[in-house]
């Protein structure tokens, strides 16, 4: 029934917040680690994300995510849920700034108008920015 890993149609029922699909340069952190895992989401949702990446991280492991939504970093403390190894993992958000939620959640809207297609947004994401 998963048409791709973090997407399935039972799992999106139980999400509180809708995913789209996006493609967005990441990074994820472990405090244990001197380096930070780089990859790409394939998809995006105010609660979380699916990262793909070659070095996936064992749930539930905890780890700090950077986002670069067009020219913005998004910074956020978050849990691994799922893993595909050698594939990607996928990430709940525990912690995000007021300001970096909103960021997200304009970036999700617009990449739901725009219905997923790879896309630049406007470069303005917020008031004052």
């Amino acid at each position: 029934m998963n048409s791709w890993p973090g997407t399935g149609t039972s799992k999106a029922r139980e999400r509180k917040y809708p995913r789209v699909k996006a493609s967005i340069p990441a990074e994820t952190r472990h405090a244990m680690e001197s380096f930070p895992r780089r990859g790409q989401t394939s998809n995006i949702s105010e609660g979380g994300c699916y990262i793909e990446m070659v070095q996936t991280l064992e749930p539930p492991t905890c780890i700090d995510v950077v986002l670069w939504l067009n020219d913005h970093k998004i910074q956020a403390r978050a849990e691994v849920v799922t893993r595909n190894a050698n594939i990607g993992n996928g990430i709940r958000f525990i912690r995000i700034s007021d300001a970096d939620k909103q960021k997200l959640r304009e970036f999700v809207e617009l990449a739901q108008r725009n219905h997923g297609l790879p896309f630049r947004g406007p470069s303005r994401l917020g008031p004052g920015e």
